[in-house]
């Protein structure tokens, strides 16, 4: 029995270390952006510019935004959709979502590398590199999966037991996104941004706080699976 607990034991420490890495995401990429934001020159407007502008050729300390908000940020993603397609089983639905997750984890890593040449606030800016043109089409594939991954999610969670409560609040995520960016847009489009991408870490935050709580439950209760199939759920 002890050998028992002491091998479940180890088989949670990868979720531990996973739910740590999404928590972290959340973190990196909100101090990767206000460090960026404060690096800037004083032609640089946080409220109008957007984010890839922390990134450009011509940004100051663009190594804030690429290295932290991108680079790692996209890594820690990763590591945190490796541990939640653990977590929530074979289920098509949790599968697609978690793979939609792990995409997102890798353009963010990408963007890290895949720089604008100028930003908004530089005179005459004209992105012309190919650096700058895959730099859209791997925003483009990202802004598309933040809307789609969170409501194929919601209803992952909502056949799993031990996630079932965070459905309704993931699939309002999007909404609620939404509504945000629409309020901050009276600042202007780079508040806008700035404020959904935010709101959108909070809940990835969410869910990496879940996934600790499971992977921090006591160890006789270890045995006990994260989740739960469909099949149980239908006994």
């Amino acid at each position: 029995m002890l050998g028992d607990e002491r091998v479940c034991e180890t088989r949670r420490v990868p979720l531990r270390a996973a739910a740590i890495c999404g928590l972290l995401a959340s973190v990196t990429f909100v101090a990767g952006l206000v460090l960026g934001d404060f690096a800037q020159r004083d032609t640089f407007s946080p409220a109008d510019d957007n984010i890839s502008d922390l990134g450009a050729q011509t940004a100051d300390q663009p190594w804030l935004y690429n290295q932290i908000a991108a680079n790692l940020n996209g890594l820690l993603i990763v590591a945190f959709a490796l541990g939640l397609w653990r977590a929530l089983g074979s289920g098509w639905l949790a599968r697609l979502g978690v793979l939609g997750l792990a995409v997102i984890g890798v353009t963010r890593f990408l963007e890290g590398f895949l720089r604008l040449d100028c930003g908004g606030m530089d005179d005459g800016c004209e992105n012309t590199s190919w650096q700058s043109d895959a730099h859209g089409i791997e925003s483009g594939i990202a802004s598309a999966l933040f809307f789609l991954v969170p409501p194929v999610l919601a209803f992952a969670f909502r056949r799993l037991p031990q996630w079932r409560d965070l459905w309704l609040p993931t699939l309002l995520a999007v909404p609620v996104v939404v509504a945000i960016s629409i309020l901050f847009s009276v600042i202007g489009d780079g508040a806008a941004v700035r404020a959904a991408s935010i709101t959108w870490f909070i809940w990835l935050g969410l869910l990496a706080w879940r996934l600790l709580r499971l992977a921090n439950q006591p160890a006789r209760t270890s045995h006990t699976p994260v989740h739960t199939s469909e099949a149980e759920i239908a006994r």
